[in-house]
């Protein structure tokens, strides 16, 4: 595109060069084309431009430059600069509308208008796709599974019966949409049930059969919502696991059967959330965060990386720890941790 465009679509100004053309946008340490424009919107990519090789700069307003470039773009400091710059130089999957020849639709699903079925899909009895969606290679739309409009389903996505998407849903790479859930009851009671009764002693070598509880429901998922690779969302038992609109998951999630998730959260890699979970709007959970089963956090809460949720967690409240406490008291549970080995160590001196 033309810097000239790019100023515009960016709401900046640009100096130079107008009709620069320009192909790629990396950090300075990479850049290596002449159509490179490099991105220096911190100071530390900014001391890298004296050495860049880049004939055009993207930076904020007011920023001194190095060196002279033949094309600066001026933008105006905001949080959503780099939203706006990515969305700009985003890679676009080769999107063609129509049915490959390779892929294998059932007689009665509906196609919308300007859809993509990709090499190998399949999409099943009563499916619908939606306008403009994209269903990529290899992914598969189980029987009377919907799928809204605009959406981009990447290789390898399993969406199963009956699971409902929302507009302008993304899935990645390999996201497993709607498998049954890991619910069992066991014929007898349950070494987990009795080892939570006091002095509980398990005798013997028999078996205890874990019966299955079938998952009857579906998965549903809002609008806007964005799930990373490998992660798998479980369906219901008796009524839907549901994804709010706007929500944004990472890789590697699992999300178990009857969760209820509101909108616009965040939920990072490898988060993990056992059946019948109910969270909020706005929640943050971070890395590796797990939740027990049939727990509530409240709207706005934020659950640091690799905490263990055992306790319902109220509205706006932090929460970090193992178990998870409020961030002040996990806080002070480390403090008094150092202090007992000082302590410690002084009494073994003695």
């Amino acid at each position: 595109m033309k810097a000239r465009a790019l100023a515009e679509t960016l709401a900046g100004h640009v100096a130079g060069d107008a009709d620069a053309d320009i192909v790629r946008a990396v950090h300075p340490a990479e850049a290596s084309d002449e159509r490179d424009i490099a991105i220096a919107i911190s100071p530390d990519a900014v001391r890298l431009l004296d050495a860049c090789p880049a004939r055009a700069v993207l930076v904020l307003e007011g920023t001194e430059l190095p060196r002279p470039f033949q094309t600066v773009i001026a933008i105006r400091r905001s949080r959503s600069n780099m939203p706006a710059i990515t969305r700009v130089f985003r890679h676009h999957p080769p999107i063609s509308p129509g049915i490959h020849p390779s892929a294998v639709v059932a007689p009665d699903a509906r196609i919308g208008d300007g859809a993509m079925v990709g090499p190998l899909a399949v999409i099943g009895p009563g499916a619908a796709i939606g306008p403009g969606s994209a269903i990529l290679s290899q992914a598969t739309v189980e029987a009377d599974a919907v799928i809204g409009s605009g959406c981009l389903i990447h290789p390898g996505v399993r969406i199963g019966w009956g699971c409902r998407i929302g507009d302008r849903v993304i899935l990645a790479h390999n996201v497993s949409i709607g498998a049954d859930g890991f619910s069992f009851v066991a014929a007898r009671t349950a070494a987990h049930e009795a080892a939570r009764q006091p002095g509980a002693c398990q005798n013997g070598a028999q078996r205890n059969e874990q019966q299955k509880i079938h998952s009857l429901s579906v998965v549903e998922i809002g609008d806007d919502v964005d799930i990373g690779a490998l992660t798998a969302i479980d369906r219901g038992t008796l009524k839907p696991t549901r994804i709010g609109a706007g929500t944004k998951i990472d890789d590697l999630v699992l999300i178990g059967h009857n969760v209820e998730i509101g909108t616009d959260c965040l939920l990072c890699g490898q988060v993990g959330l056992a059946g019948s979970v109910t969270i909020g709007n706005s929640v943050v959970l971070g890395g590796r965060v797990g939740v027990a089963d049939h727990i509530r956090i409240g709207d706005r809460a934020v659950i640091a990386a690799a905490a263990c949720v055992g306790t319902n967690v109220p509205a706006g409240a932090v929460y970090a720890g193992y178990p998870a406490v409020p961030h002040a008291e996990a806080l002070e549970n480390l403090r008094v941790m150092r202090r007992l080995r000082r302590l410690l160590a002084r009494l073994t001196e003695t």
